[in-house]
């Protein structure tokens, strides 16, 4: 499985996400749109190994009709943030470069501006849009 699968499947576990959408989310509340930003060498030891980190943003709709929704909603990202942090359990990775294929663990699961990030239609009732930026950290063995 690779990073973006395994990301995927750990945000799948998380009970308040139904389903799930890579590059892609529907308007409709309690939709979730997971989208891959790019994968960074972090470092590399003199055998090969490596450290990387793969970036993601995950956006959800909620319907946001009041204040008490959006109170709502950011606790949601606020729970998701703390629990994602807690399931990076050396999971396995695996990748493909130049037709070789490398296994891996994921090392740690990070979270960053859960946030208000869009109101499509300029109205509330219909639902906004929020993103949580993901970083997924890790090691490759060569």
């Amino acid at each position: 499985m690779n990073i973006i699968e395994l990301v995927k499947s750990i945000l799948l576990e998380f009970p308040k996400i139904n389903d799930l959408h890579i590059d892609y989310n529907e308007s409709a509340p309690d939709e979730f749109g997971l989208y891959p930003t790019g994968d960074t060498l972090v470092k590399e030891d003199i055998l090969g190994n490596q450290t990387r980190q793969h970036k993601f943003i995950l956006y959800a709709v909620y319907q946001s009709f009041n204040d008490y929704d959006r109170l709502a909603n950011s606790g949601t990202l606020l729970e998701l943030q703390m629990w994602l942090e807690r399931h990076a359990n050396n999971q396995e990775v695996s990748i493909t470069v130049d037709d070789k294929a490398l296994t891996g663990r994921l090392t740690k699961l990070t979270c960053a501006n859960g946030m208000l990030y869009n109101i499509p239609d300029e109205n509330t009732n219909s639902g906004v849009q929020y993103q949580l930026q993901i970083t997924a950290e890790y090691k490759i063995q060569n």
